[in-house]
């Protein structure tokens, strides 16, 4: 190449472990890469917030860019980032490519940049695999009865806890992205059959019984644990609301690993104190941090983590080895892996 790609990386340096390394490797990749860095991260109710149109009211939050910001965006010809300001195609006029840091984007793509003509990549698959793992955490916590086992070790009482067996049950998929598939995986490992809502209904060998979109409801009214993993839009909005809480049978179970608008959280919590849900595990949440005011925190036989199911130094790990290959498909003008269609 004879002009230099000039390569912005901001997302803070200390999420990284191995931040320092992973810059080296990437200018490795061809004498004329430059890096520069800046921080840019918006905070988690304007990132959350951004996830679904109008953002009138979330644009009203949204801190000016500083000037080293400003510097380093009007620089720029790719980067790899968490947030971008909304309008990120007046403040960098030479990007062409962004690789998200995760695998939701719509905080990205709420800046605008498939209407600027932007590559977008994101990082889905990236962290499928521990979000798998915790999911199925919270899952055998609840049938095996983890919390009352140790509220008998607590009170030294040598009190037998009996848990249920999963195998024979079954469970119901909500998209069938990574995260969903490594979930499938393991249900298939304890026993349990399989449904899964997609768009496409085309068959998998880890799944039993494929639904469209129009039949989310005749799913879940099939399963004993719902499983949501899905990208944030608007038609996955409030997907999970009164009336598929209702369709779930009585004793079920529902977990959200995907994204917090997928949930309607007052329907939720009202599902939980009826007594017609037995539990749910939720590590997202509409707003985020989850606010103190909110049904969710004292809903009875909930499990809430806060948007922390992942393990980071995989995810960084993964997600520069993406990154680097993508740059050098990127030099040489090669599809993108994890592209992201407007």
């Amino acid at each position: 190449m004879t002009e230099p790609l000039v390569i912005g990386v901001l997302y803070p340096s200390d999420w990284n472990s191995d931040f320092e390394a992973d810059l080296d490797r990437l200018r490795a990749i061809d004498p004329a890469i430059e890096v520069v860095t800046e921080t840019y991260v918006e905070p988690f109710e304007v990132r959350t917030g951004r996830g679904v149109p109008p953002y009138d009211d979330i644009m009203a939050l949204v801190p000016e860019p500083t000037d080293a910001q400003r510097e380093v965006f009007g620089r720029m010809d790719c980067c790899i980032a968490i947030d971008l300001p909304f309008d990120i195609a007046t403040l960098a006029p030479r990007l062409r490519w962004v690789q998200g840091v995760g695998a939701g984007i719509a905080q990205l793509q709420s800046a605008g940049v498939h209407e600027a003509g932007i590559t977008l990549t994101n990082g889905s698959g990236l962290t499928s695999t521990a979000i798998g793992e915790f999911v199925w955490a919270r899952i055998l916590g609840e049938y095996k009865r983890a919390r009352d086992l140790d509220a008998v070790q607590a009170e030294h009482k040598w009190t037998a806890v009996f848990g249920e067996q999963l195998a024979g049950k079954t469970i119901a998929l909500v998209g069938f992205g990574p995260i969903n598939r490594h979930v499938a995986a393991l249900a298939r490992a304890f026993g349990l059959r399989v449904l899964c809502l997609r768009r496409s209904k085309a068959s998998d060998p880890l799944i039993d019984e494929v639904f469209g979109p129009d039949d989310l409801h005749t799913m879940l009214a099939a399963a004993d644990i719902t499983v949501g993993a899905v990208p944030e839009s608007p038609s996955t909005e409030n997907l999970m609301d009164e009336a598929a809480f209702a369709a779930m049978p009585a004793g079920s179970m529902f977990v959200n690993v995907g994204r917090g608008t997928f949930v309607d959280e007052e329907a939720l919590a009202a599902a939980l104190t009826s007594g017609h849900l037995r539990a749910a595990a939720i590590d997202v949440a509409r707003v985020e941090p989850l606010p103190a005011e909110s049904p969710l925190w004292t809903a009875p036989n909930i499990y809430l983590s806060a948007h922390c199911s992942t393990d980071p130094t995989k995810l960084f790990a993964n997600l520069h080895r993406l990154f680097e290959d993508n740059v050098g498909r990127f030099l040489r003008g090669e599809p993108l892996r994890n592209l992201v269609a407007p």
